[in-house]
């Protein structure tokens, strides 16, 4: 598709074009893509978003949290790509099996539920929901 933009000039480096304002052009629009999220940095915003939120299954947060098994995997639901992500947690380093990489926004926001349930020394078992153990 494309558009018709308009170009300004500057044309008082031009003298005998000083009378024109402005030119027309053809140029490309670009399709606004929606918001993908990257770094590990990304990935603890996401985080943050998620854990302040009142509706910790809503499609409003980037990143959501499905499943954690802690030393094992967790699973998230990534609302940028649309698509549920597995996180395997190897000896304690999380590697997401989506991007293949092991400092994406997905092992950020692992690193993060990791961290919280270290620090609030929440076990979770077999009947047990994460949700459920971080309301306070």
């Amino acid at each position: 598709m494309k558009t018709i933009g308009t170009v300004k000039e500057d044309f008082k480096m031009f003298d005998k074009h000083k009378n024109k304002s402005s030119k027309k052009v053809v140029t490309t629009s670009q399709k606004e893509d929606p918001i993908h999220i990257l770094d590990l940095d990304d990935g603890e915003f996401a985080f943050m978003e998620w854990l302040n939120s009142v509706n910790k299954t809503s499609s409003k947060n980037h990143i959501v949290l499905k499943r954690y098994e802690k030393a094992k995997e967790c699973i998230l639901n990534d609302n940028t790509l649309h698509s549920y992500i597995k996180v395997k947690i190897n000896d304690g380093a999380p590697f997401c099996t989506y991007c293949q990489d092991d400092s994406c926004a997905h092992v950020g926001f692992t690193i993060c539920v990791m961290q919280l349930c270290e620090r609030k020394g929440i076990l979770i078992g077999e009947d047990e929901s994460i949700l459920d153990l971080i309301k306070d």
